[in-house]
C-alpha cells in the first residue's frame, strides 16, 4: 500500500513553481554534502596528526634512551680515567733523608779559584 505524506511548505515557498523548490532543495542538497565532505576531510586530517603525534612521541622516546645510553658511556670512561693504575715497589728501609735533628760543622777554608 502507498503511504501517503502531507507536507505544509512554508509561507515563501507557496507562491513559488515545483521548479524553484527543487532548485532550491538540489543547492541545500549540494551545500549539504559539501560539509560532510569537508567533515570527512578534517577527520582525516586530525587522524593523521594523532598519528604523526604518536610517532614524534615514539621518536622523543627513542632519542631519550640513546642520550641516557651515551650518558652512561661517558659516565664509564670518567671513571675509568679517573682510575690510575700505579705499580709501587718497595725498596728496603733505607734512609734517603738525614734527620733534621742533626747539627753541621761549620767549616771555614778559602775557596778555589777557578
Amino acid at each position: 500500500m502507498a503511504k501517503i505524506i502531507e507536507v505544509n511548505l512554508p509561507d515563501e515557498y507557496k507562491n513559488k513553481n515545483k521548479y524553484e523548490i527543487f532548485v532550491d532543495l538540489e543547492q541545500v542538497a549540494s551545500l549539504a554534502t559539501y560539509q560532510k565532505q569537508q567533515i570527512e576531510d578534517l577527520k582525516g586530517e586530525v587522524k593523521l596528526k594523532n598519528a604523526q603525534m604518536i610517532k614524534m612521541r615514539g621518536d622523543i622516546l627513542k632519542l631519550k634512551s640513546m642520550i641516557g645510553h651515551q650518558k652512561m658511556k661517558i659516565e664509564e670512561l670518567e671513571l675509568e680515567s679517573d682510575t690510575i693504575d700505579i705499580e709501587v715497589e718497595v725498596e728496603k728501609n733505607e734512609v734517603h733523608f738525614q734527620s733534621t735533628g742533626i747539627e753541621f760543622e761549620q767549616v771555614k777554608q778559602p775557596l778555589p779559584k777557578l
